[in-house]
């Protein structure tokens, strides 16, 4: 299969319809100036830094209608952008800087003691910030504003072809690269223009970050491949977002914690969000009562399930089976297979077993970068082994418990904690929950919830674990409770379990 240039073949279709806005600057930017650009910065990268096709070029910024541009630059010249994650530290970019050892860095003027630092720790000599540019440092603008404006195409890609580089978060080891190919985004837009029913005349409100798969594939790319028009939040604020969703976007994705704040937003309760005609999260289980919460209003949530090693979507549910059984993420979209497997066997399960979910399809990696033994690792027959716990009921759709490396076994029992946390969550007053396994001397393994509140909330500890008690075998109830004032998330809206066990992880 050979990709073509879509945004040059949208550039010439619909040269005046609006592609992108910015809506940190206000920039409204068509389809014939994204490409004009995106040829701009090409040509600078293969004229002034001599840049060539498998060259990788490192980028931290926020999400923007330039970050886009650079983007599409890339894949113009066929270089390899690497998304660097603007919420590690330094030391944490260094890592990644020395493993996939870039040409050139260019970094946002929000980040520039970051681009300094790295710049100066690895002597880059091709460098540039989005802000003016100074001495040794060419600026974002005046560099656009030095080159032609001759549209570059960009040739016929392959389906292995590289495009960008996305690291994992590093929850089991060192981030590892994911190779994200041609043939990932294209099958990943076919499968959302298919299941989600995007259409060339949505407006896609984008506010998860571009260094992650769901910002830049969820749906900004399919859109930009259909000739759609995508906002892009440079940070999610819930007050803008709320406004937009009532005013202007058609579809939107969200992970569950973006959906639980716009919950917890005064306006919910009366905000018309009617002219949105597509909802759909990921990324971490949604609680039951949050989705019967947006029910409530009209507002159907099309669960799916994702990863940066599928580029993402490999499920998405349609509206009536959302509301039939909520919880589900439904059957494979389109351009994948499933199947559950028993952890210690690897033979298939029946229905309603719980094992490991494995898929395969050509929207999947073809690996981590300069990591061999980790690849073949990841890797079973050609299937993709997740880490991550399902079942499959009667009717073939899939439900995902929790991720393996989260559960724990109490007294020879296995406890998943979204389950409990699910359990937890429906008690009013409680705003988040996240719940892990601490070590016991008795029974091995026992839970710790740490509970965030709602204000003027008052819950006790003996209160969540009665609940929890009549409503879950006794082996799956917390021992002990925590209350914070927030729990940590990652980069992706998920619970930080991590950095969660790390300060909770006693027995007490």
């Amino acid at each position: 299969m050979l990709i073509p240039d879509w945004l040059t073949k949208n550039a010439r279709q619909f040269p005046d319809k609006t592609a992108l806005v910015d809506l940190f600057s206000g920039r409204r930017v068509s389809y014939s100036a994204l490409n004009e650009r995106a040829s701009r910065f090409a040509e600078y990268m293969r004229d002034r830094w001599q840049v060539k096709a498998g060259d990788r070029i490192a980028v931290l910024a926020h999400s923007s209608t330039d970050y886009v541009e650079m983007l599409y630059g890339c894949a113009k010249l066929g270089a390899v952008m690497i998304c660097l994650n603007w919420r590690l530290a330094v030391e944490e970019l260094k890592g990644v800087l020395e493993d996939c050892k870039p040409e050139a860095l260019v970094w946002g003027e929000e980040f520039d003691a970051a681009g300094l630092a790295l710049s100066a720790a690895f002597r880059f000599e091709r460098r540039m910030v989005t802000g003016a540019p100074r001495e040794g440092i060419a600026g974002y603008e005046a560099a656009l504003g030095e080159m032609s404006g001759a549209v570059i195409e960009m040739p016929w890609r392959r389906e292995e072809d590289v495009w960008y580089m996305l690291y994992t978060a590093g929850t089991t080891g060192k981030p590892k690269g994911v190779l994200q190919t041609w043939g990932m985004a294209h099958v990943n837009a076919v499968n959302n223009i298919v299941h989600a029913e995007l259409t060339r005349r949505d407006v896609m409100l984008s506010v998860l970050p571009y260094f992650h798969t769901g910002g830049l594939n969820l749906y900004m790319n399919p859109m930009l491949m259909l000739g759609g028009t995508t906002l892009i939040m440079r940070q999610f604020d819930v007050e803008q977002t709320m406004n937009l969703l009532e005013k202007e976007a058609t579809v939107f994705f969200g992970v569950p914690a973006i959906y639980l704040f716009l919950s917890q937003h005064p306006r919910f309760a009366a905000a018309d969000f009617s002219r949105v005609r597509g909802w759909a999260a990921g990324g971490a289980p949604v609680p039951k009562t949050l989705l019967e919460q947006y029910l409530a209003k009209g507002v159907t949530i099309c669960f799916g399930f994702g990863m940066t090693e599928t580029g993402p979507t490999v499920f998405l549910t349609d509206e009536a089976t959302a509301r039939k059984k909520v919880g589900t993420v439904g059957k494979p979209v389109m351009y994948v297979e499933g199947k559950v497997v028993d952890v210690q066997t690897r033979k298939p399960v029946g229905p309603g077993e719980r094992g490991e979910m494995l898929l395969r399809g050509p929207g999947i990696t073809p690996g981590y970068w300069n990591k061999p033994e980790a690849t073949a690792k990841a890797f079973q027959d050609g299937w993709l082994c997740t880490g991550d716990i399902a079942y499959v009921d009667e009717d073939g759709d899939f439900y995902i418990v929790d991720r393996s490396k989260d559960m724990y076994i109490s007294g020879g029992e296995n406890v998943y904690p979204a389950e409990v946390e699910n359990v937890i969550f429906q008690m009013e007053g409680v705003a988040e929950v996240a719940v892990i396994g601490v070590h016991d001397d008795k029974w091995g393994e026992v839970g710790k919830a740490i509970v965030a509140l709602k204000p003027g909330a008052q819950v006790t500890a003996d209160q969540i674990i009665a609940h929890c008690q009549s409503r879950l075998a006794r082996f799956k109830a917390p021992r002990y409770v925590v209350f914070v004032p927030a729990v940590p998330r990652n980069a992706a809206g998920k619970m930080d379990k991590p950095t969660l066990r790390q300060q909770y992880g006693s027995g007490s």
